[in-house]
């Protein structure tokens, strides 16, 4: 079968690697995988046997352009955000599948956007009756509740092939005695960087001479001034293996996850999260230490804690692990893989 999945950009977010993920183990089982996308600026590995196109037209009213103007020649159409699922109906009509990797209206703070958002929802997934493969279950719930939506889910996973304990000796000798906390930068205001510099300031205050700051993701040199800071900037999974496994603590601030896969990458990686309970899958004092969405006071509360209670984070260490190999990504490829079929076949009918 020729499945494409089509979208503007392909970065090196999460949600980009569970696409490419499921491209390259569709691919080796034989389908005929195409990521149609007009910016390709990722440090991520493209699979072995998927294709890279481009769209008709360049920049993003060439990519929406050619969602709606553009006939494609596959069994499945595949898009990750609701309007460009929307926009590729008209063409494609019982080919298209939402891949829901985050409820999308989140991704804005301006209601006008927000309503937008929420009527293509209602236009794609109540009208149009657009076929939904969702990354985890209380994402589907929502789906289902609001929209009467017709999902299917296929959580996200880590690949414990590339991410398991991998201490770097040379990068722990740095830290001359500190601790290092490691947060991803990047500037989506859904992924808490924000709240994560307002916390490290509170640290400072009280315990300034036991930890360091490490980052990953967008460049944020000078951020985190009054401690050290190591800024990585992007990294691929084979260095972001070795930074995780051997931080102190991985410190995930977010405000809102359709799943939340680095959290789980640290899992595997042997790393204790301290993060909120927007990633449904951490339990607080059983794998993780969890906080509430925006609130400072107690985030402050718990890296501390994590910082000095060896025996707590340890036993988060343990039960992290076993979370990790029940979300494994053989797991999630096959559920997805499964859905993609069923659907496909279904809109044969």
């Amino acid at each position: 079968m020729k499945i494409v999945y089509f979208a503007h950009s392909l970065l090196s977010r999460g949600g980009d690697k569970m696409v490419l993920a499921h491209a390259g183990w569709l691919a080796s089982h034989g389908h005929d995988v195409e990521l149609c996308c007009n910016v390709v600026k990722t440090v991520l590995e493209i699979p072995e046997g998927v294709r890279i196109t481009r769209p008709l037209l360049p920049g993003i009213v060439g990519t929406v352009l050619s969602a709606l103007l553009q006939r494609r020649d596959a069994g499945v159409v595949l898009a990750s955000i609701i309007p460009m699922a929307c926009f590729l109906f008209p063409r494609s009509r019982q080919k298209v599948i939402y891949f829901a990797q985050d409820y999308d209206e989140s991704y804005y703070t301006l209601p006008i956007l927000k309503w937008m958002v929420r009527l293509f929802y209602y236009l794609g997934l109540r009208f149009f009756e657009i076929p939904t493969i969702a990354v985890s279950q209380p994402l589907a719930d929502l789906l289902r509740k609001r929209f009467r939506a017709r999902v299917a889910v296929a959580e996200n996973g880590v690949d414990t092939k590339v991410f398991y304990p991998e201490p770097d000796p040379k990068l722990i000798a740095t830290k001359d005695n500190r601790q290092a906390i490691l947060i991803l930068s990047r500037s989506d205001r859904r992924k808490g960087f924000d709240i994560a510099q307002d916390v490290i300031k509170s640290l400072l205050k009280s315990h300034p001479d036991i930890f360091e700051v490490w980052t990953v993701g967008e460049p944020c040199t000078g951020y985190f001034s009054g401690t050290v800071h190591r800024d990585f900037g992007y990294v691929g999974e084979e260095r972001l293996r070795p930074i995780m496994s051997s931080a102190d603590i991985f410190f995930y601030p977010t405000r809102h996850e359709g799943f939340g896969l680095m959290p789980l990458e640290a899992f595997a990686c042997r790393c204790p999260v301290v993060t909120t309970d927007a990633v449904t899958f951490a339990s607080h004092l059983e794998n993780a230490l969890v906080a509430g969405v925006e609130d400072i006071k107690q985030t402050v509360d718990l890296i501390i804690r994590a910082l000095t209670d060896k025996s707590l984070t340890e036993r988060l260490i343990d039960q992290g692990i076993h979370t990790a190999e029940k979300l494994s990504l053989g797991e999630t490829e096959k559920q997805f893989a499964s859905a993609i079929t069923s659907i496909a076949v279904r809109g044969e009918r």
